[in-house]
């Protein structure tokens, strides 16, 4: 049988302990992770999309920087300075916007071919700018639609370097799986819409500033435009999310369709077709430019919101994923700590105790032997059912002792018969009955002739009939009664949930009995006759009243002439 030691129950209950939290951990170490993992994809996206944006908002101001350069290059002497002053703010703008995108794609990790990317855009755009600013140089009578045409062509280099960027950013991105993901093409196709807007007015408008035909090649470059145009703004559309489709975004797609499809291009077809039928155009470069700019701010403001938005969208989700987190964790530790706690509080409230108590019953059993020295005893201790086995007894052997005890002192020494001790402990028992002595019947006895019993014989003689008496009495009523030697001669007897009749036929039967007994005496060589007088009473409010009512007729049997009963 195992041995139950204190350090061994330590033990296992550090076991335990060790056992319920690898479990927890097991459990929760997995939802902490994913919960993590899913923070740290939701706070990638976030740093993602926020860099195309940049990104976006820099191919923006790359081609709308054509605008400006499209005025200086049609400018007559007297609009010259004043547009000149407009693109080199804006080309500081643009500088500015180039340095910002380039640290916002550093720090989110897009360094790596970035930075090539960055240079290719920056030697485009400076050869963009040094063909316009050598084009607005040259004197009115030496330029012409061709070198107009290049100088144009080469800021749509500048740009398509800026949209490399883009692309090569949503290439190199890790959030591809989260909802914000599916915007990344929706902003690609944004800005080279924008972009595709901008360039159906430039493939003609040197043709225009010279007032010539548009050549074939201008022609087919701005109708491909046309076509691409119509083409992406079916796909922003169709790839724009329905639970994204808001009154402001319906709003703003309405003015792109009203503005830039609806009138835009239809000047543009109007003045290619003025070119085709050899009619003047009906309107100048920068009449040209002013009018479309209007019309390309509708997409540029589309493509705003869309970033916007997708912006918030990645905010919102990190957040979430943010909580979600904090609250697995604060769960975790929480369960945690209250298994730790729990486990804590059952060794300190429960198992100590019950250690203490079975230390206890092991020094009871084994005459106080000390836990320490219990643990260090070279011979196998006994075991604490041998121990509870071993206490057990010793309890029964007490038990009986207490009994032994208790029967000496409720018993009276001459008789055997209960004393008045074991009567008031009678009484106290009955009290607490709800039908208390209602039921109780009550025989008192008294020795007639007692007194000239032990004044003829002694009192020797006089203890022999007490003791004849008493024999009687426990022959005659049954053991579950109770028989008390209440004075010197006289005796009670109680008896349980008992009717009058009873109660009278019982101090007969003892009456006769007593009555047909003698007791031999040696010294004199002779029987003496014993008779004894009987009160009867059954039921009564209290133990006084009783133990009245039965003496009263006792007394009536002495004046009746003795050796009787009366009830």
């Amino acid at each position: 049988m195992y041995k139950l030691r204190s350090k061994h129950i330590s033990q296992r209950l550090f076991l335990s302990m060790i056992i319920i939290i690898l479990s927890l951990l097991f459990l929760s170490v997995p939802l902490i992770v994913s919960s993590y993992q899913s923070y740290q994809k939701a706070d990638r996206a976030l740093i993602e999309i926020s860099a195309l944006r940049a990104v976006a908002d820099l191919s923006n101001k790359v081609s709308r920087e054509r605008a400006p350069a499209n005025k200086v290059m049609s400018s007559n002497a007297d609009e010259l300075a004043e547009n000149l002053k407009e693109l080199h703010a804006h080309r500081k703008e643009v500088d500015l916007q180039i340095e910002r995108t380039l640290q916002i794609l550093e720090a989110a990790g897009f360094s790596a071919q970035v930075r090539g990317l960055f240079s290719n855009l920056k030697v485009t755009l400076h050869q963009g700018r040094q063909a316009i600013d050598a084009y607005a140089a040259l004197p009115q009578s030496e330029r012409t639609s061709k070198q107009l045409d290049n100088a144009i062509k080469q800021m749509f280099t500048a740009w398509d370097s800026c949209h490399d960027i883009l692309k090569n950013v949503l290439i190199q991105s890790e959030a591809e799986s989260t909802a914000v993901s599916e915007y990344y093409t929706l902003i690609l196709i944004l800005a080279d819409l924008r972009d595709q807007a901008g360039r159906i007015a430039s493939n003609i408008i040197a043709s225009i500033t010279f007032a010539e035909k548009i050549s074939a090649d201008n022609l087919a470059r701005s109708l491909q435009t046309q076509h691409q145009a119509y083409y992406l703004w079916d796909l922003v559309n169709t790839l724009q999310p329905e639970q994204a489709k808001t009154p402001e975004y319906l709003a703003l797609h309405q003015q792109v369709k009203a503005q830039f499809l609806d009138q835009g291009i239809p000047i543009i077809t109007r003045l290619i077709n003025e070119s085709m039928h050899n009619q003047a155009y009906s309107l100048t470069d920068t009449q040209l430019t002013e009018v479309m700019v209007d019309k390309f701010l509708t997409v540029v403001n589309l493509q705003t919101y869309i970033l916007d938005y997708s912006v918030s969208i990645a905010q919102n989700q990190k957040n979430q994923a943010q909580q979600q987190f904090i609250l697995t964790l604060l769960v975790a530790v929480i369960c945690l700590v209250t298994v730790c706690f729990t486990m804590i509080y059952a060794r300190n409230g429960v198992f100590k105790p019950l250690l203490k108590a079975k230390n206890s019953i092991l020094r009871l059993a084994q005459h106080k032997i000390t836990d320490h020295e219990y643990e260090d005893s070279p011979t196998d201790p006994i075991t604490l059912l041998d121990a509870i086995k071993k206490l057990k007894h010793v309890l029964e052997q007490r038990d009986a002792l207490e009994f032994q005890l208790r029967n000496i002192a409720n018993t009276d020494t001459l008789t055997g018969v209960s004393n008045r001790l074991a009567l008031d402990e009678y009484i106290k028992y009955v009290e607490k009955k709800s039908e208390k002595f209602t039921q109780t019947g009550l025989i008192i006895f008294d020795i007639d002739d007692f007194k000239q019993v032990n004044d003829t014989f002694g009192h020797i003689i006089g203890d022999e009939v007490i003791r004849l008496v008493a024999e009687k009495l426990q022959f005659c009523v049954c053991t579950s009664n109770l028989i008390v030697r209440y004075g010197g001669d006289e005796f009670l007897v109680l008896i349980e949930q008992v009717d009058f009749k009873d109660a009278w036929s019982i101090a007969n039967k003892i009456l006769e009995e007593i009555g047909s007994s003698e007791l031999y005496i040696a010294e004199i060589n002779q029987n003496i006759q014993i008779s004894v007088s009987a009160g009867v009473a059954v039921g009564a409010a209290s133990w006084m009243a009783l133990l009245e009512k039965a003496d009263k007729s006792l007394f009536q049997a002495k004046e009746n002439g003795k050796n009787k009963v009366v009830g």
